[in-house]
């Protein structure tokens, strides 16, 4: 049962790892460049450690030291965005865009699939290594 936003999902990945993967912060309102307006972040966390493996394809990482050594760590299967230790993200409730919250800057957009072959389309400036 799920109670104040916690699922049963989420108590079976603290149970299996005996940490959780996410810590839930306090919402934020930001700049959301997809829906060009500013809307609320309800949906907030924080990342307590890395990653072991991918969020978007779950494949796991064989060396994640090595994955997370990079400016901008990226799924070496997919190429999705990873989320880094100690950071807070937050998901637009406008068009659901994850972005990264940084103390003292503008939020930034951590594009989905979808997103970055949009922006490879267009050629909007963005690290991809």
């Amino acid at each position: 049962m799920a109670l104040f936003g916690r699922s049963d999902k989420e108590k079976e990945a603290v149970a299996s790892s005996g940490v959780p993967q996410a810590r839930p912060v306090m919402g934020r309102e930001g700049y959301c460049r997809i829906c060009k307006k500013r809307v609320m972040f309800t949906r907030c966390w924080q990342r307590p450690r890395p990653l072991a493996k991918c969020e978007a394809c779950s494949a796991p990482f064989d060396n994640p030291v090595a994955v997370y050594a990079k400016t901008i760590p990226a799924c070496p299967r997919c190429g999705e965005y990873l989320e880094q230790a100690g950071f807070e993200y937050g998901m637009c409730d406008g068009c659901g865009s994850k972005y990264e919250f940084v103390q003292g800057a503008k939020a930034s957009l951590l594009p989905n699939r979808v997103q970055r072959d949009e922006m490879d389309k267009v050629g909007r400036a963005w690290i991809r290594e």
